[in-house]
């Protein structure tokens, strides 16, 4: 695998994947429109950019054609400006269908004909349905879904458009379920930004979060998992859950304190608004021997030294 097409690199996730292709010294190309902020400045020359839309056949054509993509990761997904993806997909549901559901579908479709080995795409552990339902935690990938929110909805729409392609067509179609991910390049609101303010500086003098256990994983972790899964030569279920490490968020606070204990922060424990059950990765780390970098002590190190 040398030529890679990665959809959305320029966002958040994306961007963290390409940095994990890069460190192979492997050139990407990124697809996708226009961006808020550069979150690779640091690598310019080391990767090349398409501007398009993944709703656009010939887009994506003209682009799998010039990359001549041995493989493709797409972290599309629709956002409404600034608002998180959850709450976009509740602003503007058609929109989000448009992308995250009929766009990946044009995606794979575009893939097929081009020829593509393999197209790693990030689903969201929000397919799952509110955390009560499940009396058996952590859940595997065996377990139903029961998407709750528009944005769950579209993701689980999604896994179902990929296991046609897949079944249908034999194209090899992987999707891996994100749980929530911080790191830096977080630009959008939403649950996870209200916790990556917290390795800011100055940081907030107060935090109203849940305290119930919760999934997080560092960007950098999901940019190593999806770079696993392109090189991993067998066979690959069409699914996995991605777990990176789990906590409260008093957990995170005492972290914080004990490497910043000149800046304390108080926390308001509060009602979850919703809550998702939490996942395990056995089924990923049994087939690719994938395993996090970045655990409980990793994670607020790493967020410290770059600031969130």
């Amino acid at each position: 695998m040398s030529r890679v097409l990665v959809i959305g690199g320029s966002g958040f996730v994306g961007s963290h994947v390409v940095r994990a292709l890069v460190s192979e010294d492997l050139r990407p190309m990124l697809f996708g429109p226009p961006m808020e902020g550069d979150r690779l400045a640091d690598l310019a020359g080391r990767f090349d950019v398409t501007e398009g839309s993944i709703l656009s056949r010939d887009a994506l054509r003209d682009v799998l054609r010039a990359s001549a993509a041995e493989a493709v990761v797409s972290c599309a997904a629709f956002g409404s400006g600034r608002l998180g993806l959850m709450r976009s997909g509740e602003a503007e549901a058609d929109v989000a269908l448009e992308v995250n559901v009929a766009g990946l579908n044009r995606l794979l479709d575009a893939a097929r004909d081009a020829g593509v080995r393999r197209v790693v795409w990030t689903s969201s552990t929000v397919v799952y349905g509110p955390s009560d339902g499940y009396p058996g935690q952590p859940v595997s990938e065996d377990a139903p879904v029961g998407p709750v929110t528009f944005y769950g909805l579209t993701k689980a729409m999604a896994e179902q458009a990929s296991l046609h392609h897949r079944q249908r067509h034999g194209l090899d179609t992987v999707a891996l379920r994100l749980p929530l991910v911080l790191g830096p390049g977080l630009w959008y609101e939403g649950a996870a930004a209200a916790l990556a303010r917290l390795f800011r500086a100055p940081a907030p003098a107060r935090l109203a979060f849940h305290d119930e256990p919760i999934d997080l994983i560092h960007a950098a972790d999901v940019g190593r998992a999806v770079l696993t899964l392109l090189h991993h030569d067998g066979k690959l279920a069409h699914v996995y859950n991605l777990e990176g490490f789990r906590c409260r968020a008093s957990d995170l606070l005492r972290a914080i304190a004990a490497r910043r204990p000149g800046d304390p922060i108080s926390f308001d424990p509060v009602a979850p608004a919703m809550l998702f059950p939490l996942v395990s990765g056995a089924h990923l780390r049994a087939d690719t021997g994938f395993v996090p970098t970045y655990d409980l002590a990793g994670f607020v190190d790493a967020m410290l030294e770059g600031l969130g």
